[in-house]
């Protein structure tokens, strides 16, 4: 994959590929595993392309594409463009927006709706463990390593409303302090704030799910201008 995705970087450097419109889309493909996902401007000849590039990555490595798993999810353009991308490319077109191994791919912010899947996958969690078995140290573990973490994926290509962040925080704290999905805030015995700061400051180390989903989206800058930075 890693020759398939400098073969593609190659077409985009050598101008076989029309650029991008506008300067919203630092990265034109992702790649993970067997998953590829590319933005291209709905031309015949971006398509060709990146049908030959294929072709040509099929006869040297004998791994085939399989053109019936190929979809295509119109961006702001129009019907007309996508019958004649399906001259080259015949495969099936999905709705946008869309989601991308498991993460909602939106051109604006997720709707409420988005978010309280989200949500609900982290309070559909807590019930499955047998808490009343578990200490505190043990109940600050699992919420660190799994409840934390659940909202990482996501976080990585989106930005999280308030809303969303308030209610996350709000399970992840009654299940610390009481191993339940929901608690009064008389129970809770330390401020999130103070729970949520470095050891070395008096806290547990529980991640600030605000701050780390600054962090991830930071990175795809950093990883922009990394790659424009030169050599």
């Amino acid at each position: 994959m890693e020759v398939l995705n400098a073969m593609i970087l190659e077409a985009d450097r050598s101008g076989l590929l029309s650029p991008l419109p506008g300067d919203h889309f630092g990265h034109r493909m992702s790649l993970y595993a067997d998953d590829l996902v590319l933005f291209l401007v709905p031309k015949q000849e971006d398509f060709s392309c990146i049908r030959a590039i294929l072709d040509l990555f099929a006869g040297a490595s004998g791994l085939l594409t399989n053109v019936d798993k190929y979809l295509i999810s119109l961006i702001q353009c129009a019907q007309e463009d996508v019958a004649l991308v399906q001259q080259v490319f015949p495969c099936q077109v999905s709705p946008f927006p869309c989601c991308y191994l498991g993460a909602p791919l939106y051109v604006v912010r997720l709707q409420r709706s988005e978010e309280q899947q989200l949500v609900d996958a982290i309070v559909e969690r807590i019930p499955t463990w047998k808490a009343g078995l578990l200490n505190t140290a043990g109940r600050l573990t699992l919420t660190r390593a799994m409840l934390s973490a659940i909202p990482v994926h996501v976080s990585i290509t989106c930005c999280l409303s308030a809303w969303a962040i308030k209610q996350i925080d709000r399970s992840r704290r009654a299940f610390l302090w009481c191993g339940t999905a929901s608690a009064a805030g008389g129970k809770c015995m330390v401020a999130w704030p103070i729970v949520c700061s470095l050891k070395c400051y008096g806290g547990l180390g529980m991640p600030d799910i605000r701050i780390l989903g600054f962090a991830l989206c930071l990175r795809w800058e950093w990883q922009k201008r990394a790659a424009d930075a030169p050599a």
